[in-house]
């Protein structure tokens, strides 16, 4: 968006006044501002004091010319004139620099004296501005005494003391008389003239009374010319006494009349002087003043106002001092108090809505936890009847089991008893085929000797005998074996009897031996079958009880998971803490700042929270992260680890575990729920 054109004419003091504060700008200001009005009154003060100064050397021109008049009337009156109060009034007024002239002033009086004080109260005009006079009231009156007065005092002492050492003495007194008698007569025109003008001109009511004896100064003066031109012809001088007394009368009134109109002028000029710049410097104070207060006040107001539009910008809504005058600072206050106040009501309306949220999600929170409890009850119930019926059905197994070992354990002693046995009668056996191979060696020996025979019959009877117990032994598969016992001992009875069947009988007996050999033989045979038999099985009842045993394990560990699934439904509801539902805003850092998600907070526990963010957040699950949550009106920050991060709808739901929080955070923490619970 671009913004408004700037003025081209305006643009380097826009360019300036943009790179330095409000307050800056006012103070620049305020002394641009003060630096004309300050020439000005500089200017002012010079010129008033250039005019003042102008009127206090016309003031003391008046000091000089006042003696210079006098020692003049003296001349005039034919005395000679006392030069003291001149000389003193000339060092007094060094400025004027008129030594030169009062130095050219005879001491012994007459008209060189009286030319010399002429010329000196002529310069003194000169010097002391009395010549340059602006008013008319003073001028006229300055003309009077600078001018026509010492003209006319001048001619006076010439007329009275003409000069008779001229070559045509009478000639030159004739024609002095005339020059002196018009002089005269001009200087008492001018007198009248100027004293009339003066009054006219001036506003000083007793400026008339003061100058009333110029009139007799200028009747003197005009009757001294009157006097002259009617004795042109007559050589005697003129009498000037008349107009010395009339000059001499005027002229203190005359001079203090002047100097008083030059005071007047000089005390207004001063006092103008003096009342400009002290409304000037009362101006310029009051202007600082001013200055310092609106530069004070712009500043201060400027200060609380971006103050207060920070602390709104930040979110801080508590009351704060704002700008209140009537200025646009002010205004700008009273916007953004409203707007703050607006802001606070909205916050507080959203504080409302958030914990009426929150009642609602507590109490839908709550109904969940009563269904989830019923429903845990439920699944509980459900579990352990099914658990406990298993677990009977288990039992029996068990028992069933215990059986079964038993009886593979009664089996297995068996079938060790029967392979003792066996391989018992095994050795028996071959102990019988032994001794029947011995049998067979002893009935061929039989035929060779009747002692032998005897001995035969004798170990006949004992083996007889030993087959009988053998026989007995063998239980049935002795059967065969007892017959041949038996026939073995009633050949030895018959061998006792008669020696003489004895072929007959080894004849038979060695058959029989052989056919004993035989049986023995496949009763071996027959008994190590047995022994295979009983091998097999006693292999099979270990492994029975192998198997008996692993059903046993295996039985004992379903059990197990069955007692573990009772608590299934437990298991599945349990959590390390008490979770609420809650609302508020939630700012999650990641990567140390550099990327912060804001989200909607769900639930919170004293382990953890679980929030919504928008879609896309740059968190992922494992993820180290700081939060700030607000707890009561008062933020909270924590450091967690992100548990899961799933994408639902727009919307990304974020599981935060806290990695150990501080005792104090999971007091608040505590309290908050507690509270919400």
């Amino acid at each position: 968006m671009s913004g408004s054109r700037r003025p081209a004419l305006l643009a380097p003091v826009l360019w300036l006044s943009d790179r330095v504060r409000t307050s800056t700008r006012l103070a620049v200001l305020c002394v641009v501002l003060l630096v004309p009005g300050l020439g000005a009154t500089y200017a002012y003060s010079t010129s008033v004091g250039g005019q003042v100064e102008f009127t206090g050397k016309e003031i003391n021109g008046t000091e000089v010319v006042r003696p210079a008049l006098a020692a003049m009337v003296a001349i005039a009156a034919g005395r000679t004139p006392d030069l003291t109060p001149l000389r003193t009034a000339v060092g007094d007024h060094p400025e004027l620099d008129l030594g030169a002239e009062l130095g050219a002033v005879p001491d012994g009086g007459g008209v060189p004296a009286a030319t010399a004080l002429a010329a000196l109260v002529t310069e003194t005009g000169n010097r002391s501005n009395l010549m340059l006079d602006p008013d008319l009231d003073s001028f006229y009156v300055m003309d009077i005494l600078v001018v026509q007065l010492p003209k006319a005092l001048r001619a006076a002492a010439a007329a009275a003391a003409p000069d008779t050492g001229a070559r045509n003495a009478t000639a030159d007194l004739v024609a002095a008389k005339a020059v002196h008698a018009g002089t005269l007569a001009a200087a008492a025109a001018a007198i009248r003239t100027g004293q009339a003008t003066a009054v006219g001109q001036t506003a000083d009511p007793a400026l008339a009374g003061s100058l009333a004896p110029l009139n007799a100064t200028a009747d003197a003066v005009d009757a001294l010319a009157v006097a002259l031109t009617a004795a042109l012809q007559a050589p005697a001088p003129g009498d000037a006494g008349p107009v010395a007394e009339a000059a001499g009368a005027t002229l203190a009134p005359a001079t203090d009349a002047l100097r008083r109109l030059l005071q007047v002028r000089y005390d207004r000029l001063v006092r103008g002087r003096t009342l400009n710049l002290t409304v000037t410097a009362a101006g310029l104070v009051i202007a600082i003043w001013l200055a310092a207060a609106v530069w004070w006040r712009t500043r201060h107001d400027v200060r609380l106002t971006v103050a207060g539009v920070t602390a709104t910008a930040d979110g801080d809504l508590s009351p704060r001092e704002l700008p209140s005058g009537r200025d646009e600072l002010g205004d700008i206050g009273r916007a953004l108090d409203k707007a703050r106040h607006r802001l606070a009501e909205q916050e507080e309306e959203l504080r409302r809505g958030r914990r009426v949220r929150e009642e609602q999600l507590h109490a839908s929170f709550e109904q969940q936890r009563e269904g989830q409890r019923q429903l845990h009850e439920r699944a509980q119930s459900a579990v352990d009847e099914s658990v406990g019926a298993i677990t009977r059905e288990l039992q029996e197994v068990v028992a069933q089991v215990d059986e079964v070992r038993d009886a593979a354990r009664t089996i297995e002693d068996r079938v060790t008893a029967a392979d003792r046995a066996t391989a018992s009668v095994v050795d028996r056996a071959g102990q019988a085929e032994r001794v029947v191979a011995a049998l067979g060696e002893s009935l061929r020996q039989v035929a060779g000797t009747t002692q032998i025979i005897a001995g035969i019959a004798a170990q006949t009877r004992l083996l007889a005998l030993n087959a009988t117990i053998e026989a007995d032994r063998a239980g049935e598969a002795g059967r065969g074996f007892t017959v041949v016992a038996n026939e073995v001992k009633d050949l030895a009875s018959s061998t006792a009897e008669s020696t003489e069947q004895i072929s007959a009988t080894i004849t038979s007996l060695e058959r029989h031996a052989a056919e004993m050999a035989d049986t023995i033989e496949a009763m071996v045979a027959g008994v190590g079958g047995v022994g295979e038999a009983t091998g097999v099985l006693h292999t099979v009842a270990l492994d029975q009880h192998a198997v008996v045993e692993r059903l046993n394990g295996r039985v004992n560990e379903t059990m197990e998971r069955i007692h573990q699934m009772s608590t299934l439904a437990e298991k599945l509801e349990r959590r390390h803490a008490e979770r609420i539902g809650a609302t508020g805003p939630v700012r999650i850092s990641v990567d140390g700042g550099r990327d912060v998600v804001t989200g909607e907070l769900l639930d919170l526990s004293q382990g953890g929270l679980r929030c919504h963010a928008a879609a896309g957040a740059p968190v992922r699950a494992g993820d180290t992260v700081s939060v700030e949550l607000t707890l009561d009106d008062e933020p909270l920050r924590l450091h967690a680890q992100v548990v899961h991060c799933l994408g639902i709808d727009a919307q990304t739901e974020i599981g935060l575990q806290f990695l150990m929080p501080s005792e104090r955070a999971t007091d608040r923490i505590k309290r908050y729920v507690t509270a919400m619970s």
